[in-house]
């Protein structure tokens, strides 16, 4: 009994949608007569911004139902939900008038996750463990000093966390203070005089 049931409710579905597909088809043939419409019947409106209106004039006929499967059918074709349907007799036509729901906008996108914490930026002043050294040199040019402490930080497998430049006692002196990190010394203040090293 039940699988009779089934066949019989899918054959209906079926014989429906062809009869929509029919119709659907069919009307491509004919105009869409909007503003006889609004003459005709006072201007059937469907909810604006809710709902997409269509039309169709058939006939010869006075079956409704003609109309209703219209409805569907192009309904259907744009992709949306069959709300009502309003049929008008027209001389010896039919004058259809289907309003279909617009589908649902999409979701709005999902906010991007947030930007990671930033990490702590490195200091890149001299703190313990770190190896400090302090030279004067002959030059007036802290080029000097900065090519001493590349080198002071290179011999020790390091790298140059800060590199400071002075003028010394003249204005041919200049005082260089150097900080390295890494490598294989531990903390030590070396202060000297010298030429380079």
């Amino acid at each position: 009994m039940a699988s009779s049931f089934s066949s019989i409710f899918v054959c209906n579905v079926f014989l429906f949608l062809q009869i929509s597909m029919l119709l659907v088809s069919a009307s491509m043939d004919h105009n869409n007569v909007v503003p006889f419409v609004r003459a005709l019947t006072g201007g059937y409106v469907c909810a604006p911004y809710v709902s997409i209106y269509t039309s169709q004039i058939w006939g010869p006929t006075r079956d409704c139902t003609i109309c209703t499967a219209y409805c569907y059918g192009a309904c259907d074709a744009l992709r949306t939900q069959h709300l009502n349907t309003q049929c008008t007799p027209v001389g010896d036509n039919l004058f259809c008038e289907c309003c279909c729901r617009l589908p649902a906008p999409p979701p709005a996108p999902a906010c991007p996750p947030p930007p990671p914490c930033p990490s702590p930026p490195s200091s890149d002043t001299c703190e313990t463990g770190d190896t400090y050294t302090e030279t004067t040199m002959p030059s007036s040019d802290c080029a000097a000093c900065s090519n001493w402490c590349k080198e002071d930080c290179s011999e020790l497998g390091g790298r140059v966390i800060e590199n400071k430049c002075a003028i010394g006692e003249s204005s041919f002196v200049r005082r260089c203070k150097c900080c390295c990190r890494g490598g294989k010394s531990g903390p030590k203040i070396v202060l000297g005089l010298g030429s380079g090293k």
